[in-house]
């Protein structure tokens, strides 16, 4: 109980709230099964990363060839679990270097600005997949297995001996119990992963922002620091729709600072203690 009470306090030290420019809202609520909820999240990446010209899915063919004249990055995983997050963490890195070496040839701010805008994206991709890379690595580790990653490609785990170079690697069935490198139908027929509460938030965060633009950042800091940050994006809104996006990000703040107040409360009362001492503190605080 104490060190459930203690992860919950750790998420709380930090309050987040973003304003995105979403397109086609659907309203469709993340799956109850996080195996799903991974495999959108990743499929979401995949999507940009084909879109941005870096990669493209195996088809059994050498993959087509970029700007730059080099052969594009071959995704061969078709699951949402370690190795597939490893794949799509390796193909964003790439796409970032090749953009980063173009931005000094552009010739206009907006090509400039546009070119920046998908190497932040591509740094979320990078960023959200090691995440999951080491939220597999704690399930592997909690089950005791030890089953290593490969870093050149993974045809010495995977091939079996019939698996071409530019072939899809198949279903890693086997390993199901700690990892999502499965087929979709296979998602629904296995058991759940057994994540904890810290993973399960982090699986939402990452579902509920996919690669969507963040136009509008606060943070809030537990000790009442407040950081606001503003994308090119919200700054260059026409005036009208720039205040009502101001506006709608200050309410959403206001009422997440409240919810936000209403949690530590929950917190002291349940613990019957200071916020501070949940962690271990000798100093207590005064309210």
């Amino acid at each position: 109980m104490e060190k459930s009470l203690k992860s919950i306090a750790n998420e709380l030290l930090t309050l987040e709230v973003n304003t995105i420019l979403k397109e086609n809202t659907t309203g469709a609520k993340m799956p109850v099964n996080k195996r799903l909820a991974l495999r959108d999240i990743i499929e979401r990446y995949r999507k940009t990363l084909i879109e941005f010209g870096i990669c493209e899915k195996a088809k059994g063919v050498p993959a087509c060839v970029d700007a730059s004249g080099k052969e594009k990055f071959l995704l061969r995983f078709e699951g949402a679990g370690e190795y597939s997050f490893y794949e799509v963490k390796r193909a964003a890195q790439e796409g970032k270097r090749y953009y980063e070496s173009l931005l000094p040839r552009m010739q206009t701010e907006e090509q400039s600005e546009s070119l920046k805008e998908r190497i932040q994206m591509l740094y979320r991709i990078e960023r959200q997949s090691a995440n999951f890379i080491g939220m597999f690595k704690m399930q592997r580790t909690k089950l005791a297995i030890e089953t290593k990653q490969g870093q050149r490609g993974y045809d010495a785990e995977f091939n079996d001996g019939g698996v071409g170079q530019y072939d899809r690697y198949p279903s890693q069935i086997g390993s199901h119990k700690w990892n999502n490198d499965i087929l979709l139908r296979e998602m629904n027929e296995v058991e759940e992963l057994d994540f904890g509460t810290e993973q399960i938030t982090q699986i939402r965060k990452a579902w509920e922002l996919g690669t969507q633009q963040v136009l509008l950042q606060t943070v809030v800091q537990i000790d009442g620091d407040v950081t606001s940050y503003l994308t090119p994006k919200f700054v260059k809104l026409p005036p009208e729709l720039r205040t009502m996006v101001m506006n709608f990000h200050q309410n959403s703040t206001n009422e997440a600072t409240g919810h936000w107040s209403s949690f530590f409360k929950v917190l002291t009362d349940l613990t019957g203690k200071a916020f501070s001492s949940i962690f271990g503190n000798n100093k207590t605080t005064e309210s």
